[in-house]
């Protein structure tokens, strides 16, 4: 039989890449969405963990749930609350109502399972969220930091486990762990299917902000392109008012020049030609 980390890996890989290139994603991995939209994305996985978290010690007792379940290490209830407070102030808990149509249907999928006859398909949601926090999730990380200038240690608590020493041999436990659970086939193949509605949910969660990324406050990588932008039309506006100057003074030039040149303005300098002299022989005589 086919090893259930296996299973699961392989059932989702479609799924798993599906949500990588999801729109939100995309604007995250090349540092273009803004720490208001991520303060938004946190209440959505607040308000994720705070049912799973709260499913899976409901069902503690649970032979197969248990082989997976590890409290301290891996709940992300209170790293959360402090990123929340980070980007979101103090008065943060206002935003996690009303609830999005997207959280609804992950937190609905999460307590239909909960409250099912077969409760392990958990595992499934267990294994998309926390083994994913602790892969791709580190990345996401750097760049949340690299491109918002975030003080050191400071709005990402959500991708810090503190009391795992190693990501990867605890995710290697972890899959170890997923494979010595004991379900009748039909339970397996559950699971699997719920990890699938897993991503999916997640999916449906990344597209709740698709909408929302144009418009909303700028990274400071974004703020200081536009400061660019606007430094280099202000100078390109500089330049084409000088030009303009520099034309306007050239055409009055040119048309004083051309008034000397009118017909009537050359028959009095004439005459004054020949009244000045005709004018210093009278000055002559009298004198």
């Amino acid at each position: 039989m086919t090893l259930l980390a296996v299973e699961l890996k392989e059932g989702t890989k479609f799924l798993h890449a599906e949500a990588g290139r999801s729109k939100f994603m995309k604007y995250f991995f090349k540092g273009e969405v803004s720490p208001a939209t991520y303060g938004r994305f946190l209440v959505s996985l607040y308000q994720i963990y705070n049912v799973l978290e709260k499913a899976l010690d409901d069902h503690k007792d649970n032979a197969q749930l248990a082989l997976i379940y590890f409290p301290e290490e891996l709940s992300r209830k209170k790293p959360l609350e402090e990123d929340l407070e980070f980007f979101n102030g103090p008065d943060w808990r206002q935003l996690l109502t009303p609830i999005t149509p997207a959280q609804q249907s992950y937190i609905s999928a999460i307590q239909n399972c909960a409250n099912s006859e077969h409760p392990e398909r958990l595992v499934a949601h267990s294994y998309v969220r926390y083994l994913g926090d602790l892969s791709g999730g580190q990345v996401l990380a750097k760049r949340l930091q690299k491109y918002n200038d975030l003080p050191e240690d400071k709005g990402v608590s959500f991708y810090h486990f503190a009391l795992i020493e190693d990501n990867d041999q605890f995710k290697e436990m972890f899959r170890k762990r997923l494979n010595q659970v004991e379900v009748p086939d039909e339970v397996r193949a559950l699971i699997v299917e719920e990890a699938k509605e897993a991503f999916m949910r997640n999916i449906e969660i990344f597209a709740e902000f698709d909408t929302q990324l144009e418009g909303l406050p700028l990274t400071r990588k974004e703020q200081l392109e536009n400061l660019a932008i606007l430094e280099t039309e202000k100078a390109e506006l500089a330049a084409a008012k000088k030009e303009q100057q520099e034309h306007d003074s050239a055409n009055n030039a040119s048309a004083g020049l051309l008034a000397s040149l009118a017909p009537s303005n050359l028959w009095n300098s004439l005459l004054g030609a020949v009244r000045y002299p005709a004018a210093e022989r009278v000055e002559r005589v009298d004198a």
